[in-house]
């Protein structure tokens, strides 16, 4: 059986909404999850980044306090919005504080960012950077995040930020940086659920796909290509072309681009109890009712066989971190279960 890293997601937004339902889990608890994914075996945990479209604890203090209580287990973002943090220069600052602070364990998993546009609109503005710019914004704050991290002085007269010589003062753990994952790819439901939100729906396109765009920043920018949403062969039909484009058009080696691939998962014997639980945690996190086509290509869930047999094709499609959304009310207790009956299937 190919092999698969595997990570563990959070989920700092559900430790916001979890303990208003009555659920132990706040973001202390959340940080003694990360503990666990290390003693269990894992190879990953990571948080999000939002502002206002789905407000979380703040993605890079929680990743500090993970960094401290662990000592082997990678502390990735998944996504951090790097234009919305204004100034590069702290950006990269505190980047290299926490690489340093975990000994060379960060990978910063980014993206220009996702949710209903109302509030994608208003935290943009909030942080003065144009939606409709965003993309450039996102491509100029990590070329920038980049130089500073390896340049001993940065000029720069850019679009969004001006820079005369300025020198970081400080170096990140890892050499040249810490590693850089940029995400590519959505799902448009019939509902248009996904990165554009119900009704939002731009097309009659459905399915899972790649924008000319973002696919050209992971080409160019990315030490890796993270996504989500797709299935095994629809990833295994993408990953050629993007590997292409980062040779042929910016002369990069297509091996040293690392893949990630998100989805849910939940272990349960009980399929129909599965699908229920898996329904109730993706209503209550996105804050509507998410149609079951949605869940059903969002969220593996079934006896612990089951769940390898659908995770197998993507290894086999090139996937090498498949990083897991749990959905479960009780996080403790399902990524014990993944740790024993899945994990092991991989290692």
């Amino acid at each position: 059986m190919a092999k698969l890293k595997l990570g563990i997601d959070l989920h700092n937004r559900a430790s916001v909404f979890m303990p208003q339902q009555g659920i132990d889990y706040d973001l202390n608890r959340l940080i003694d999850l990360a503990v666990l994914c290390e003693e269990l075996g894992f190879y990953s945990v990571s948080v999000g980044d939002s502002l206002l479209s789905k407000p979380r604890w703040r993605a890079i203090p929680t990743m500090a306090a993970m960094a401290a209580k662990t000592s082997r287990i990678k502390i990735t973002s998944h996504i951090l919005m790097p234009h919305l943090y204004n100034n590069p220069v702290l950006l990269a600052q505190e980047l290299a504080t926490l690489d340093v602070i975990s000994k060379g364990r960060v990978v910063l998993g980014c993206g220009i960012g996702a949710g209903k546009s109302d509030l994608v609109e208003l935290e943009h503005q909030l942080c003065g950077v144009p939606k409709k710019r965003r993309g450039k914004a996102f491509d100029e704050c990590l070329m920038l995040l980049k130089r500073l991290w390896t340049e001993d002085e940065v000029t720069h007269h850019g679009e969004f930020w001006q820079y005369e010589g300025v020198s970081l003062g400080l170096k990140p753990h890892q050499k040249p940086h810490p590693p850089i994952w940029v995400a590519a790819g959505t799902y448009l439901s019939k509902a248009g659920t996904g990165n554009f939100g119900v009704g939002e729906r731009p097309d009659d396109v459905e399915g899972f796909r790649l924008a000319a765009a973002p696919v050209d920043r992971v080409a160019r920018i990315g030490d890796g290509w993270l996504t989500n949403h797709c299935t095994a062969d629809e990833y295994k039909r993408a990953l050629p072309g993007v590997r292409k484009l980062a040779t042929e058009k910016y002369g990069r080696d297509p091996d040293a681009l690392e893949t990630i691939y998100c989805a849910g998962v939940y272990v349960d014997p009980d399929v129909d109890a599965a699908y229920k639980e898996v329904k109730w945690y993706e209503d209550n996190y996105h804050a509507m009712s998410v149609p079951e086509d949605t869940i059903r290509r969002w969220t593996i869930f079934g006896d612990p066989d089951a769940c390898i047999k659908q995770m197998e094709p993507f290894a086999d499609a090139g996937i090498q971190v498949f990083n897991i959304c749990v959905r479960a009310r009780d996080m403790f207790s399902q990524v014990r279960a993944i740790a024993k009956d899945v994990l092991p299937a991989f290692s």
